[in-house]
């Protein structure tokens, strides 16, 4: 489910290393009323996010992703469900486009996160 983590936990950083199996993760601009004020976004608060406007990141086995800044507090972040399709466009004019499955059969995550500044 999408959403942007609080900020009662933790400080301006969160990341993660993801284990096992591949994943997707989604980010798309946070609703005004999705705040990291320790609640996550309802459902109809993530249904008024722009559909059309967000970034997929593909997350092999062993990767550690962060996010900082604009990523931890403007936009939600979710990962797509098992047979989620990533598309992956050529860096540069030789590179043909690939699709990669992703196919989740057991996930094991580790989660980081900095301490909250009082």
């Amino acid at each position: 489910m999408a959403h942007v983590d609080s900020v009662r936990f933790s400080g301006t950083i969160v990341s993660g290393l993801c284990l096992c199996n591949s994943a997707i993760m989604r980010l798309k601009p946070a609703t005004d009323d999705a705040n990291n004020d320790g609640n996550y976004a309802p459902q109809q608060q993530q249904q008024q996010q722009h559909d059309e406007e967000y970034v997929d990141i593909y997350l092999p086995p062993k990767t550690l992703y962060v996010l900082r800044g604009m990523a931890r507090f403007q936009y939600s972040h979710e990962l797509l469900s098992c047979g989620s399709i990533f598309e992956l466009s050529g860096f540069n004019s030789e590179d043909a486009e690939q699709k990669i499955e992703v196919k989740r059969d057991h996930r094991i995550s580790v989660i980081f996160r900095d301490a909250k500044q009082e």
